[in-house]
């Protein structure tokens, strides 16, 4: 299932990655006047998209926006380069994954003891620890086929 804006780019994105017939995908668009949103509309663009919300996606940019300045439009140090700008990306998201606790997922345990703090790549059991930076630049990936 995936969500967007009006944005066509995305159609096209997720039909050079997919089969259209594996996913579901569906647009919400956001009514404005003077600047107030009055209304949505939702679109199934294809598949069976029944809840169409870009809230958890919103959620995410905004993050995205807080830890990357390149992000920010009208700022001094808004990405020219497209290159720059995905590398940027790329090691903020490992960032964000392996380093960065999420309070959202913090386990509360009995009063005295130390409340258990997660990752996402930890949540989804990707990993059995929090990394370091040190661990996280050291790291080599295996080139198994």
């Amino acid at each position: 299932m995936f969500a967007s804006d009006g944005n066509d780019q995305y159609s096209k994105a997720l039909v050079e990655i997919f089969d259209v017939e594996s996913i579901n995908y569906g647009q919400i668009v956001k009514d404005r006047e003077k600047g107030r949103v009055i209304g949505k509309t939702r679109t199934i663009i294809f598949g069976e998209a029944e809840d169409i919300q870009t809230v958890h996606v919103e959620r995410y940019n905004l993050t995205l926006r807080n830890g990357i300045s390149r992000l920010i439009r009208k700022s001094l140090c808004f990405s020219k380069c497209k290159d720059m700008l995905d590398n940027h990306l790329d090691v903020y998201q490992c960032y964000n994954n392996l380093i960065r606790i999420n309070s959202a997922l913090k386990i509360e345990t009995k009063k005295g003891e130390k409340n258990i703090e997660k990752t996402p790549c930890m949540a989804e059991g990707l990993t059995d620890h929090i990394w370091t930076w040190k661990e996280f630049l050291m790291f080599k990936p295996s080139h198994e086929n």
